[in-house]
């Protein structure tokens, strides 16, 4: 009962985007960083998007969002499906006539965490994001993060190794 209260009080979320950045990729001794992308959805269950203030002024709140996220890394020698799962805490603003402007606005500062199964060798990696997005029209908004993921390589079972990547995102994204 206390989950279904829970999953009420909260709407699917869709963000559709391309990440786009560097890998490191190892080959014996040697590490060099290669330019890698990929195609990104982020499946998150958030609470109904912060009202704009009755007054001029600005409303925040504070909110945790469980994450589910697939996606793709592609470079000139490999591609790379990338499942897992995360959490993402948000700060919520929205402003009634507000800024330099003067307009209405929504939009949400974040950080999250991503613990994900990458590749064939089924690698763990974890992405660490700062992100934001701003809402376009209704619950449509366009948000962009920057990340890091530091991933561990198995390619051998007696000698594993860690490899960094380094992210930009943009996506589109809305909410059911």
């Amino acid at each position: 009962m206390a989950a279904s209260v829970a999953h009420a009080e909260r709407v699917t979320t869709v963000n559709l985007g391309a990440m786009f950045g560097g890998a490191e990729r190892r080959s014996g001794d040697s590490v060099e960083m290669q330019p890698a992308a990929g195609p990104r959805i982020i499946l998150g269950w958030e609470h109904a998007p912060l009202p704009l203030p009755s007054e001029k002024g600005v409303a925040l709140d504070f909110s945790m969002v469980p994450e589910l996220t697939a996606g793709a890394l592609l470079d000139d020698e490999r591609g790379e499906v990338m499942v897992g799962v995360g959490a993402r805490a948000e700060l919520r603003m929205a402003q009634r006539d507000g800024g330099l402007l003067k307009v209405n606005a929504r939009f949400a500062l974040y950080g999250a965490l991503r613990v994900m199964v990458v590749g064939e060798n089924q690698d763990t990696a974890i992405e660490g994001v700062l992100g934001e997005y701003v809402y376009l029209k209704g619950r449509l908004r366009l948000g962009g993060e920057m990340g890091v993921m530091n991933r561990e390589q198995t390619t051998t079972i007696d000698a594993p190794s860690r490899e960094m990547g380094v992210f930009a995102s943009v996506y589109l994204g809305w909410a059911m």
